[in-house]
């Protein structure tokens, strides 16, 4: 399959062009500019270096968890360019993307959940073990080292972990421990499956903070 895949879960943004089994091109990129300033050119540029524009068959997105500005920018450029150019599009959630770092291992992906959660999600060999779940960043890393087996931890809240990592837990190294465009892109190749576009949705889980904050001071529906 031939793929543009799009990454915008996390601080970092990404675009990877994957070519009937291999990457042809990848940006990633952390900057202090909105993704909707930069997600458009890297995407463009990852377009020109693979040259593969005109055989484009889908465009790959994150859909989450994560940042919930993020998966909206990301989400709507994707349909855009779907819609624009014709093609497919295929939602990966974001976890499962993180896993294909890792092929025939255990991992743990922890992805930012804000107020020291994350939301976390066992997989092996790139198949889920357990359900999505958000936990304190201590309490999933605990659980984990009591599992059988190494088990791999990535995300972008390892440098808030607290507490000795157990015997049998490993912190992915840097190149691997945030989610990339070209991990979109082979997980989504591995799905086989299409989304509609016009009803395709981020993966949110946790109601976004000002939500929760306008709730609070204006009450939820059901008190009004």
């Amino acid at each position: 399959m031939r793929i543009l895949a799009i990454e915008t879960s996390t601080r970092a943004a990404g675009a990877a062009v994957l070519f009937d089994g291999k990457i042809l091109a990848e940006s990633l990129r952390e900057s202090p500019q909105s993704f909707s300033e930069t997600l458009m050119p890297q995407v463009e540029e990852v377009i020109k270096i693979s040259g593969a524009f005109e055989n484009l068959e889908a465009v790959a997105i994150s859909i989450g968890p994560g940042s919930f500005t993020g998966l909206r920018i990301g989400l709507a450029t994707a349909k855009a360019l779907a819609y624009a150019w014709k093609i497919k599009i295929i939602g990966v959630p974001t976890l499962r993307a993180l896993a294909y770092n890792f092929p025939g291992a255990k991992v743990l992906p922890l992805i930012d959940a804000q107020k020291n959660r994350a939301y976390c999600q066992l997989f092996e060999n790139f198949l889920p073990l357990t359900d999505l779940e958000v936990k304190p960043i201590d309490e999933a890393v605990a659980q984990a080292g009591k599992l059988d087996g190494k088990i791999f931890l990535c995300g972008d809240v390892l440098h808030k972990i607290k507490i000795p990592l157990p015997p049998n837990v490993r912190l992915a190294p840097p190149n691997l421990k945030m989610p990339r465009a070209s991990s979109v892109a082979l997980c989504a190749a591995d799905l086989k499956k299409f989304d509609n576009v016009m009803n395709l949705e981020p993966l949110y889980i946790r109601r976004a903070e000002a939500e929760e904050l306008w709730e609070k001071r204006h009450g939820s529906p059901s008190e009004r």
